[in-house]
């Protein structure tokens, strides 16, 4: 996942903005995220009105794993009198891009591929100990 994320921030005198005093940084961030489900929460059941037919509940989608975070600062600017801001905390910034939300995001992107995976992965378990085994998958909405 790629994506540019930014903070703005002026001083304040009195609790008032100081006009011309913005500061503003952009950082690039690219991970690659894992994703998944545990599949200890997954349940295989056989159906009641078919012998081949197998009952699957799969668990919430997850992010199981990162690999290869990459952060820099592409880009900052400043207007006439930002040198009297604060410096923008990019540590702040970087873990605001590995937030929960972000993640969910990454997830709902991907949800689509990730039942086909799981369904194709399920399917070819069943059909492997039974050629003739259709599934009936139900994946869980829960955030």
């Amino acid at each position: 996942m790629t994506d540019i994320y930014d903070k703005s921030q002026v001083k304040t005198f009195l609790g008032m903005e100081i006009p011309f005093s913005e500061k503003t940084a952009y950082i690039k961030g690219t991970f690659e995220a894992k994703l998944g489900f545990d599949g200890s929460h997954v349940t295989i059941n056989k159906a009641s009105h078919s012998s081949n037919t197998y009952n699957i509940s799969i668990p919430e989608f997850i992010v199981v794993g990162i690999r290869n975070p990459k952060f820099e600062v592409v880009n900052s600017k400043g207007e006439f009198l930002s040198f009297i801001t604060e410096d923008i905390d990019t540590h702040e910034l970087i873990n605001n891009a590995m937030s929960n939300k972000t993640l969910i995001k990454y997830i709902d992107t991907n949800h689509d591929w990730l039942q086909e995976q799981a369904t194709d992965y399920y399917q070819k378990i069943l059909t492997s100990i039974d050629p003739e085994a259709s599934l009936s998958i139900i994946f869980s909405n829960k955030k």
